[in-house]
């Protein structure tokens, strides 16, 4: 795939690690949501998140979190999950601890997360370098679709060090900077839905 020209700078793209979590249990679903086919494309969920953000940064996205091999070969690379079990802080902050930068959070579950999100939530990035986080918003934080510098680091480290995971307490002292994004963007999958039902254009998913 050919990345979209961007709309922020080639040099604050390449500062910038995109990373897929793909670390979750897929309770709620019943069995592994990651690898459902989705769409009538013959993709799976994951590849969506993953074709996302590589139609921004290109083919250099990794994922974070223990998962399936066959899910593993649909991206780029692995990062190591340096706190498994903890959930989507545990992947953020292994991916900041391993990347010199800052990194551009997308969940496995979120296929409707298209370019015109990502490179809105990027052009507020690059424009606050000072800001530690910079996060889709629809009637709330959504923490799993957001850039993360490395001045959050130390805030998300020490709320693991706490054992307290929930990445929406961790941001209330940071100060996130919400950028707004429609609420269909940001949805999560949890629970199967049939593929007839769903129709995939190019960067958007629809009933």
């Amino acid at each position: 795939m050919t990345p979209e020209r961007p709309i922020v700078s080639p040099g604050y793209l390449a500062s910038v690690q995109p990373i897929v979590l793909v670390g979750g249990k897929s309770r709620r679903f019943g069995r592994d949501k990651l690898r459902e086919p989705w769409g009538s494309d013959g993709r799976v969920l994951v590849q969506y998140p993953i074709e996302a953000l590589r139609g921004v940064f290109g083919r250099r996205v990794k994922l974070v979190g223990a998962c399936d091999p066959t899910v593993e070969q649909l991206a780029d690379g692995v990062i190591a999950d340096l706190h498994p079990g903890v959930g989507p802080m545990g992947g953020i902050v292994s991916a900041l601890a391993q990347w010199h930068g800052s990194v551009f959070v997308l969940a496995g579950d979120m296929p409707s997360f298209a370019g015109m999100e990502i490179t809105s939530i990027l052009r507020i990035a690059q424009m606050h370098p000072s800001a530690h986080v910079v996060c889709a918003f629809t009637d709330r934080l959504q923490p799993c679709a957001a850039v993360y510098s490395q001045h959050a680091r130390p805030f998300l480290e020490a709320s693991v060090s706490r054992g307290d995971y929930k990445l929406l307490s961790a941001l209330d002292p940071i100060e996130a900077l919400p950028v707004s994004v429609a609420p269909e963007a940001a949805k999560n999958v949890n629970v199967p839905v049939g593929v007839h039902q769903v129709v995939v254009q190019p960067g958007r998913l629809r009933s």
